[in-house]
């Protein structure tokens, strides 16, 4: 045999093991579980039992709880690991969530907002500690004896310490606008004149943390008058562009036919009047984006937080995560050793949430297109502390018993509350012992997990039951140690 047909046959040799190895021994990483699978199917209930855990779908908590559409991005090693989207954008045009679907996401602009300030404290525009009287021109700040003597600055807006009064609660529909509506000036907004109460300030800036969209409304409003310019443009040109934050934008975006990348906000699963609201105070809650934007966003963040990334000086990079609670823009979440920054936001139809791990460079965002979910964010938060190994948003872990319901005959029926006309009702259905709540249209049920004889456990929102006794005789019930109910006899 020659030297060349010799090489030939070896080379088919080696080719047959090689498929033979991959075929009977895969690669780790085909089989590996990613961080979006385990949370996408380890939804969990605020109580788990110990004896008995269970762990839903994501596909299925949408629809128990009646979200449209979800989108979820994960982080690994301070890269994107997946993205991956669920049920509708758009569920009218059948349009799903894809990787690229867009989202209102509230006041995690407020994190893209503060990296604006940074920015142009680098760039010599703005100063953090400068009083913001500096840069006004036109608007002016009420008179205030809090701050004849201590000015507000930068800093203190961006962490919540300015002294402004408290954040008021305006409804969700009060927010922003839609097309045909009456939009408010920046300088409306800051007197009142929208849903937002006046700049008004309660106390010296520095002394205490109050949330406030006024607050970032009236950043707006400096980065305006300081630079002469928009503050979606401004924005766009220091941050979404650098960060490479393709499908995120602070402009107002109305609905139209052939705007298909835009989600619909729902209630109940039905669309909101307008499909979705605008707002004009852009620097609060103003930002449109995807959960792999944010994700990008995160990512550099950290990195310029550990000082591998010059996007700011080192100086001031540092200074980002130096308070305790809520740093500049972000909210810090410390639990024994682990730190998150993170950030939530809800508007009208949207709720979104973002965290990160700067030290290990892994993270999370979750963007839902749907009013009235909150729960369901709270079993993804245990599924991702559960995924990630987090010390956080732990389930109620109880330890159940076995009963025989044959025991529990007496206990069935209805109760009322002490000091009102409010009932329960007390059912047995498919094995399982109910107490039920209703109102003029719907009745509604929660399991209860037994732990002892007489004390059960509110499966659904973990409050504890405790049925009163005297011997057979059932007296009364007990709800949460603050709710008392007498059985009513029929």
């Amino acid at each position: 045999m020659n030297t060349s047909s010799s090489i030939k046959s070896n080379c088919k040799i080696i080719y047959f093991i090689v498929v033979l190895l991959l075929v009977y021994f895969p690669c780790n990483s085909q089989n590996e579980e990613t961080y979006l699978s385990k949370i996408e199917s380890g939804l969990i209930p605020t109580v788990q039992i110990e004896n008995d855990p269970v762990y839903h779908q994501l596909k299925d908590r949408m629809k128990h709880y009646g979200a449209v559409g979800f989108s979820l991005t994960t982080i690994k090693d301070f890269k994107i690991e997946a993205t991956k989207g669920y049920g509708f954008c758009q569920k009218e045009n059948a349009k799903s969530v894809i990787e690229n679907s867009v989202f209102r996401v509230g006041s995690i602009s407020k994190s893209i907002t503060a990296m604006v300030i940074l920015k142009l404290q680098d760039n010599g525009v703005l100063d953090l500690d400068t009083d913001i009287k500096t840069y006004l021109k036109t608007w002016k700040l009420p008179k205030s004896k809090y701050i004849k003597k201590t000015p507000v600055t930068l800093r203190t807006l961006l962490t919540h310490r300015s002294g402004l009064k408290k954040q008021q609660r305006v409804k969700l529909e009060d927010h922003g606008f839609i097309k045909g509506d009456k939009i408010y000036t920046l300088n409306e907004v800051l007197d009142g004149k929208s849903a937002l109460q006046p700049i008004t300030f309660t106390s010296k800036p520095g002394e205490t943390f109050k949330y406030s969209n006024q607050g970032y409304n009236l950043i707006q409003k400096v980065i305006e008058d300081a630079t002469g310019k928009l503050f979606q443009d401004v924005a766009k040109e220091l941050v979404l562009e650098p960060f490479e934050m393709n499908n995120s934008t602070f402009e107002t975006v109305y609905p139209d036919e052939n705007n298909t990348a835009f989600c619909y906000a729902y209630k109940d699963e039905k669309v909101h009047k307008g499909l979705y609201r605008n707002i004009a105070q852009k620097c609060g809650g103003g930002l449109f984006s995807t959960s792999q934007d944010l994700a990008k966003f995160s990512i550099k963040v950290a990195k310029i937080v550990n000082g591998e990334d010059d996007f700011l000086s080192p100086e001031l990079a540092k200074q980002i995560f130096s308070e305790n609670d809520y740093g500049l823009g972000f909210d810090l979440i410390k639990k024994d050793s682990l730190f998150l920054f993170s950030h939530s936001g809800r508007v009208p139809g949207f709720y979104s949430f973002m965290a990160m791990d700067p030290k290990l460079g892994n993270g999370f965002v979750m963007l839902v297109n749907s009013d009235g979910v909150d729960d369901l964010f709270w079993e993804m938060l245990r599924s991702v502390a559960n995924a990630y190994e987090y010390p956080l948003w732990k389930p109620k872990v109880i330890t159940k018993i076995d009963i025989d319901l044959d025991d529990y005959k007496n206990y069935l029926g209805d109760y009322k509350a002490d000091d009102d006309d409010s009932m329960i009702k007390l059912v047995v259905k498919n094995n399982q012992l109910y107490y039920q709540e209703s109102d003029d249209e719907d009745v509604y049920e929660f399991p209860l997990v037994p732990i002892s004889k007489n004390v059960f456990i509110d499966g659904i929102d973990g409050n504890k039951i405790e049925f009163k006794t005297d011997g057979d005789t059932v007296l009364g019930a007990m709800y949460d140690d603050k709710y008392s109910y007498a059985k009513i006899d029929k």
